[in-house]
């Protein structure tokens, strides 16, 4: 089986699920309401994020130079892990702190070819809602819950079969100017379009300049 693991990444929102309803296995009810929330926020966002795609500096930041079939496939994916959320497929369990999976400070992992199960380990709890960020808080680069879903959801092979070719915000960066289809390719290179086009887009980031101001009307 191929196996990809996860690190880093997340997002919140949505209604009241029932711990034992088979969707949230191994889950406390709390954790259950939590990936709950997560599921229904990453889908909202990444909707935004897919009619965000275009020649912009967001787009060249994650995904490097563009050109419209580049953006297309980006499009595309993100449009893939919509569906995936809306479908309501989607399911986790939890495991406990150094089981398969979870020894090695992971969040969350799946396995590309078993869509839509998502494993979750305890410190994928620990990551804060994208919401409780602020521009140039630490804690972003260990990514957030809601990104943690867009990141592991694009892997599986029938959404966008993404690898994990980086991990920060700084290697990513750099790999989308110095090898843009590798980012396309990218699992963390979503997640960092989806939060910077949708919950970071009104606030200044430590590399970007503030939006100009809107007018009344």
């Amino acid at each position: 089986m191929w196996r990809i693991a996860v690190l880093l990444t997340g997002l919140t929102c949505f209604g009241l699920p029932a711990a034992a309803d088979g969707r949230y296995a191994g889950c406390t009810a709390e954790n259950a309401k939590i990936i709950y929330d997560a599921f229904g926020t990453a889908k909202n966002l990444t909707l935004k994020a897919s009619v965000a795609v275009g020649d912009t500096t967001d787009y060249q930041r994650w995904f490097g130079d563009y050109s419209q079939a580049n953006a297309e496939r980006v499009r595309a994916s993100l449009k893939a892990v919509i569906t995936a959320l809306r479908g309501g497929a989607v399911t986790a369990q939890c495991h406990p702190a150094g089981a398969d999976g979870c020894n090695a400070g992971e969040f969350a992992w799946v396995f590309a070819d078993e869509p839509y199960l998502m494993h979750l380990c305890p410190a994928f709890f620990n990551l804060p809602p994208l919401t409780a960020l602020r521009p140039g808080d630490r804690r972003s680069d260990n990514g957030t819950r809601e990104g943690t879903i867009v990141h592991e959801i694009s892997h599986f092979l029938d959404v966008a079969a993404t690898e994990d070719h980086c991990y920060s915000r700084t290697e990513c960066s750099r790999m989308a100017r110095d090898y843009p289809r590798r980012a396309i390719d990218n699992a963390d290179s979503y997640q960092y379009f989806t939060e910077d086009v949708t919950y970071y887009a009104r606030q200044p980031l430590a590399d970007k300049p503030p939006p100009a101001p809107r007018p009344n009307r």
